[in-house]
C-alpha cells in the first residue's frame, strides 16, 4: 500500500537541524519521508549517530555527486510514492498540528495547495524573523481578490505547499540542478500546469533564518548572481512565451548587475530583446522607481554597450 504523503528533504552537513525537521514530521504509515544527503563529509556516520534516520517509513539516501538541493530533490522525486508531495529544507520544520492540516486536504480536487509560513531565527525559534513575509502577503491578497497569478507563478519556493505527484509525473517537472534558485522553475511549472489550486489561510511551515545559509547575504557569494540570473531569465522567457508575464523577474537582477558585475550586465543587455519589444522599453522598465543617479548610470552604460565602446 502506497503512502498518502511523501516528504522530500535535501540535506548537506547540518544534521542537528535536520533532526529538528524530522521530529516535526510524525511517524505514520501514511507518511513517506525521504532524506537525500548531498555528499556530506561524514554522512557515513549519520545512521549510527542519529537514530531518527532509522525510524519507520523513512529512507535515508546518500549521494556522492554533490549536486545541490535541486539534484537531491530530483533523487527524492524518483523514490516518492505518495499521492501528495511536500518539500522541506533541512533547517526548517513544520507546525505541531501539521499532520491534521495536510490530512484535511487529502481528498482535495486541487493539484496544488498553498499554505502560509511562519519565520523564526534558526538558533532561537522563539524570535520571529521577517524572512519570506512577502509570501504570506501574496496569499492574503489572493484570498482577498481571488487573483491566483501571484500565487501560481511568484511563490518560488518548493515548501509550504502540497503538490499532487501525478501532476509532476504527467508533465515530467524536475528541479534545476544548480546551487541557487533550484526550485524557481519547478515551482513555476507546477503553477502553470496545475488545473485547480487551493490557497489556504493556514500556517503549515516554519522557515528559519541562518546567517550562513544559501539565502543569506543575497547575491554576494561567488557565482550566485550569474546562477540566479540564468534561472530567472529562463523563467521570464517561459512566461512571456505563454503570454502570462505580469512581473519582470529579471529587472531586480539587472540592477544588481549594474552595481556589481558590468560584464554580466553587458551579456544580458544583448538578450533584452527576448524579454521586451525594444531595448528602450527595457531600459525604461528597469529604471522605473530607481534614483536619478541609477537611471543615469543605466542609460549611459547601456549606450556605451550599444555603441560598442565597452
Amino acid at each position: 500500500m502506497n503512502p498518502t504523503f511523501s516528504f522530500i528533504i535535501p540535506h548537506k552537513e547540518i544534521p542537528d537541524l535536520l533532526m529538528r525537521c524530522l521530529k516535526s514530521i510524525p511517524v505514520s504509515e501514511d507518511i513517506q519521508v525521504i532524506v537525500v544527503d548531498d555528499n556530506s563529509a561524514d554522512a557515513d556516520t549519520y545512521l549510527d549517530k542519529y537514530p531518527e534516520l532509522s525510524r519507520p517509513y523513512l529512507e535515508f539516501v546518500r549521494t556522492t555527486k554533490g549536486g545541490g538541493a535541486g539534484y537531491a530533490r530530483n533523487v527524492g522525486l524518483d523514490r516518492a510514492k505518495g499521492k501528495w508531495l511536500l518539500f522541506a529544507d533541512a533547517d526548517d520544520f513544520f507546525v505541531e498540528d501539521m499532520h491534521d492540516i495536510i490530512s484535511s486536504y487529502v481528498d482535495s480536487e486541487a493539484d496544488v495547495i498553498f499554505f502560509k509560513n511562519k519565520a523564526v531565527l534558526s538558533d532561537n525559534i522563539n524570535i520571529e524573523s521577517n524572512r519570506c513575509s512577502w509570501m504570506n502577503r501574496k496569499i492574503d491578497q489572493c484570498l482577498k481578490d481571488g487573483d491566483e497569478w501571484p500565487v501560481r507563478f511568484k511563490l518560488f519556493v518548493a515548501w509550504a505547499k502540497m503538490v499532487k505527484r501525478d501532476l509532476v509525473i504527467k508533465y515530467n517537472i524536475r528541479f534545476d540542478e544548480v546551487v541557487y534558485s533550484a526550485d524557481v522553475y519547478f515551482s513555476m511549472l507546477v503553477g502553470y500546469h496545475a488545473g485547480t489550486i487551493k490557497v489556504a489561510n493556514i500556517t503549515l511551515y516554519v522557515v528559519t533564518f541562518r546567517p550562513k545559509s544559501l539565502s543569506a547575504e543575497f547575491c554576494t557569494k561567488p557565482g550566485e548572481l550569474k546562477t540566479r540570473a540564468e534561472v530567472f531569465f529562463r523563467e521570464e522567457k517561459f512566461l512571456i512565451r505563454h503570454n502570462i508575464c505580469r512581473v519582470r523577474s529579471m529587472r531586480k537582477y539587472l540592477l544588481i548587475m549594474l552595481k556589481k558585475d558590468h560584464s554580466l550586465f553587458k551579456y544580458y543587455f544583448y538578450q533584452l530583446d527576448e524579454l521586451y519589444p525594444s531595448k528602450l522599453l527595457a531600459l525604461h522598465d528597469i529604471g522605473k522607481g530607481t534614483s536619478l543617479l541609477t537611471k543615469i548610470k543605466l542609460y549611459l552604460y547601456s549606450l556605451l554597450i550599444w555603441a560598442k565602446i565597452l
